[in-house]
C-alpha cells in the first residue's frame, strides 16, 4: 500500500513539475473546423514563447505538445494525425501514434474540457526550416479538433 501511495505521489509531482515548465504558444483554428474549442497549447521545451514566435526546435530531440480542448461532441475513440501544412498540402508525420485515446482519455464527452499530451519525436531526417503543423483528433464520426502550431526546425549547434 504504501507502495502505491509513493508512486501516485511521485505521478503527482510529475505532473505539477510538467505544468510549470509548459510554455503556452499561439496558435491559429484549422480552416472549416469549428467542432472544438481549442482552449490553450503548450509546447516544452519553447523558451520563445514569452516573445510571442515560433518554437525552435532541434533536430534529433523531443518536445512535448499539449493542449486542452473542449469538443462539441461526444466520441469512443479518437485518431490523432499531425502533419506540416501548405495551404496546398499536408505531408503526414510519418511514425507517430494515432491512437488519441493513448494520449487523452476515452470516451469523450460533449461541453467537456480535457487534455491531450503528445512526446514527438524531432527527426534527424526533418529539413531545417520554418513549418506550420496541423494536430487533428478525429471521432468515429468524422468530427474533429484542429489546430495549428508554427515551429522553427534547427540543427544543434556545436559547443
Amino acid at each position: 500500500m504504501q507502495w502505491y501511495q509513493s508512486m501516485i505521489s511521485l505521478a503527482l509531482l510529475a505532473l505539477c513539475l510538467h505544468g510549470i515548465s509548459a510554455e503556452v504558444v499561439n496558435h491559429r483554428s484549422c480552416p472549416g473546423e469549428a467542432k472544438c474549442a481549442i482552449n490553450e497549447v503548450s509546447v516544452t521545451p519553447c523558451p520563445e514563447a514569452s516573445e510571442g514566435v515560433a518554437c525552435t526546435v532541434y533536430r534529433n530531440s523531443n518536445v512535448s505538445i499539449s493542449f486542452d480542448f473542449t469538443p462539441e461532441f461526444a466520441a469512443n475513440e479518437l485518431t490523432a494525425d499531425a502533419s506540416w501544412t501548405k495551404p496546398s498540402l499536408d505531408l503526414p508525420l510519418v511514425g507517430m501514434d494515432t491512437e488519441a485515446c493513448k494520449h487523452t482519455p476515452c470516451p469523450t464527452e460533449a461541453g467537456k474540457k480535457q487534455t491531450y499530451t503528445y512526446n514527438l519525436a524531432i527527426k534527424k531526417t526533418y529539413p531545417p526550416q520554418h513549418y506550420d503543423v496541423k494536430w487533428k483528433l478525429t471521432s468515429e464520426n468524422g468530427d474533429t479538433c484542429c489546430l495549428i502550431v508554427h515551429i522553427n526546425i534547427t540543427k544543434k549547434r556545436r559547443s
